[in-house]
């Protein structure tokens, strides 16, 4: 995940690490690790971040929705 991802989605929302923080249930310190990819967030803080921020997990990684439909059979 890149953290700068975060901080835009942070800042959007007029609101301080410390603020994300108190809604995630941890300390600002912890949150500025996951905001400067010191760390990496686990399931739980993957799910309160979109929580937070109204968003998907692909959102939060910048997977975009272009895929690719592979078909294939047994006689290729």
């Amino acid at each position: 995940m890149n953290g700068l991802r975060l901080k835009v989605f942070r800042e959007s929302l007029k609101m301080s690490q410390r603020d994300i923080a108190k809604l995630m249930n941890t300390t600002q310190a912890n949150y500025w690790k996951l905001e400067t990819g010191k760390s990496v967030p686990n399931a739980k803080q993957i799910l309160q971040l979109c929580k937070i921020f109204k968003c998907t997990p692909n959102d939060l990684y910048g997977i975009r929705g272009v895929y690719e439909v592979v078909t294939m059979t047994w006689d290729d």
